[in-house]
């Protein structure tokens, strides 16, 4: 079987809803990607200081990892969107190792579409081997189940292309 490792960042919950929902389908090991300094999820200035930071590609220092992805057949990496754009720690992580070659899958959480920084995450993961991507539109305030159910369709997908 498969070694899987489940790689996510969320300040509201959205992403790590998704990311769980997954891990547990998979049996799949979890890294919640943390950085030493972030922002207060209850603040307004939440939105213009990580617009700010997703649009300048700032890269924030992670707190220690517990998995090293290198070690894993598959990473699926979470990424919330802001601005249009890959969370900076979901960037840190994917600029700290080389994940050349190796099959990753994609999955976004926003209020929108997620179309242009799906795009995005992709061109920072060109060098990977993509075997797939989602975009989750608001998982957590719109239908909970319907997301879970999504996801699970998705990794019966991704779960088809690595055997």
């Amino acid at each position: 079987m498969a070694k899987i490792l489940v790689a996510y960042y969320s300040l509201t919950g959205n992403t790590q809803f998704i990311a769980e929902h997954i891990a547990s389908e998979l049996n799949a090991d979890i890294e919640e990607l943390k950085p030493i300094k972030d922002l207060d999820p209850n603040s307004g200035s939440k939105y213009f200081w990580g617009g700010m930071k997703a649009t300048m590609k700032i890269k924030p220092k992670l707190e220690d990892l517990k998995f090293n992805p290198l070690n894993y057949d598959l990473v699926i990496i979470g990424t919330p969107v802001w601005a249009w754009n890959v969370s900076p720690p979901v960037r840190s992580y994917c600029s700290e190792f080389d994940l050349k070659n190796r099959k990753v899958a994609l999955f976004t959480s926003s209020d929108g579409n997620g179309i242009k920084a799906m795009s995005k995450f992709k061109n920072v993961m060109e060098d990977s081997d993509i075997i797939g991507e989602y975009r989750f539109t608001s998982p957590l305030s719109k239908d909970s189940d319907k997301a879970k159910e999504n996801a699970t369709e998705w990794v019966k997908q991704l779960m088809n292309k690595i055997q």
